[in-house]
């Protein structure tokens, strides 16, 4: 009987154990996430776009796939919630989309984002490539 009592013993602390060491394990887990939450790498700021809200990239992504005609009327929807330097950008990939097709209206946008856009505007080097053919 002794040696049954011994055996249940040695199961029940097996057991135990075993289960402990899951909830050990858990504890663990669960904490290490904790830490990494706060440790996750911070994109650069060249990346972090704070002009646009990134609720709207994927329909202006969707209005330049579709051409400028496109582009002019998501430029007319949302140009309120974009701030600069992102507006003229986008603005200047309208001035290229449209281009072709309406040589002056891409002017004349060309013309105001340039009037916007100083010398040290991120966007200087990009304006003055386009100057050439939008002026």
């Amino acid at each position: 009987m002794s040696k049954v009592i011994g055996i249940a013993i040695i199961l029940i602390v097996g057991i135990a154990g075993m289960r402990f060491s899951a909830y050990y394990r858990k504890v663990n887990e669960d904490v290490e996430r904790q830490n990494n939450q706060y440790n996750e790498p911070v994109m650069p700021a060249a990346v972090i776009d704070p002009g646009m809200p990134a609720s709207l990239e994927p329909s202006l992504e969707a209005a330049q796939s579709k051409g400028a005609a496109e582009l002019k009327k998501w430029l007319d929807q949302y140009r309120s919630y974009v701030k600069e330097p992102r507006i003229s950008e986008i603005e200047l990939d309208y001035v290229i989309a449209v281009g072709r097709s309406d040589p002056p209206e891409a002017r004349r946008v060309f013309g105001l984002v340039k009037a916007r856009n100083g010398a040290d505007s991120p966007l200087a080097e990009k304006i003055s490539k386009l100057a050439k053919t939008y002026e």
